[in-house]
């Protein structure tokens, strides 16, 4: 279970610029906490915004990842597939699919079934038939670039598949519930995504809370997920969760397990 990360955020007082005050709450659920973050800046006129943990499981989900090939993107990407398998007791397939000119070697290295890199239309075609086709419950990390339209198309009719898409530029289409960026990630490079699905009161005070986030080394998430309202709500998450949970195989299970499927087959 991965220990709240410390209190990093320092309170900034005097010289008449700004007050920022601060309340986190915890809760440890499984591997998951919340830490709620109050911030108010009173000289500028911002109302108090509260930004809680990212709870939600990606699971069945359309997650995009705006990400480049950085430790904080590949711990992103490691643990939450991490958690994705497990959540999943390693079930059904594990597939990627890169669109771009060379594949990253950590991304080919985090193990998959099946692995296309599309480079024209008979590419995309061959890997849409293998995901469509493939046994159940998968993972789809598409990496490169967005997936098209009539991809994505394809993927809302598949409940049973998490898609997980990676790349350095934010997704156009409104099909993703979820996107994620990661600590680093640059106020005009977010803001038009925000504005785009939540209108413009979500981009208050975006600039301090990017600030903020940056100096706790976490990131921030606009998440559809089970909200009450399609506009979703800005979440904080821990870019590093979930990654160590790639060691808790139990060996003695594993192997009792095959040794019972071992005895089936000789029946």
């Amino acid at each position: 279970m991965p220990r709240a990360r410390e209190d990093r955020i320092e309170q900034i007082r005097g010289q008449g610029e700004s007050d920022l005050s601060e309340s986190r709450t915890f809760l440890i659920q499984g591997f998951v906490y919340i830490k709620t973050i109050s911030l108010s800046f009173f000289n500028k006129m911002e109302p108090t915004l509260h930004l809680e943990g990212f709870s939600e499981s990606l699971r069945g989900r359309r997650c995009f990842f705006v990400s480049t090939n950085s430790p904080q993107s590949q711990s992103l990407l490691k643990g939450r597939l991490t958690s994705l398998n497990a959540e999943v007791a390693h079930r059904g397939k594990r597939i990627l699919v890169y669109q771009g000119s060379t594949v990253p070697k950590w991304l080919l290295q985090l193990g998959w079934d099946s692995f296309f890199h599309v480079k024209d239309v008979h590419d995309m075609k061959l890997a849409l038939t293998c995901i469509q086709h493939a046994s159940k419950p998968s993972r789809v990390v598409w990496a490169g670039i967005e997936p098209p339209a009539s991809v994505m198309g394809v993927f809302l009719k598949m409940e049973s598949t998490s898609l997980i898409g990676f790349g350095e530029k934010a997704p156009q289409h409104p099909e993703w519930q979820a996107i994620f960026w990661t600590s680093d990630a640059l106020q005009e490079d977010v803001e038009p995504v925000i504005q785009g699905r939540m209108g413009p009161a979500g981009t208050t005070g975006l600039r301090s809370v990017l600030k903020e986030l940056r100096g706790s080394q976490v990131g921030l998430v606009w998440s559809a997920i089970e909200e009450k309202e399609k506009r979703g709500t800005l979440y904080w998450y821990d870019p590093v969760e979930g990654t160590d949970q790639a060691s808790s195989l139990d060996l003695a299970e594993a192997a009792a397990t095959l040794t019972e499927v071992a005895a089936f087959l000789r029946r």
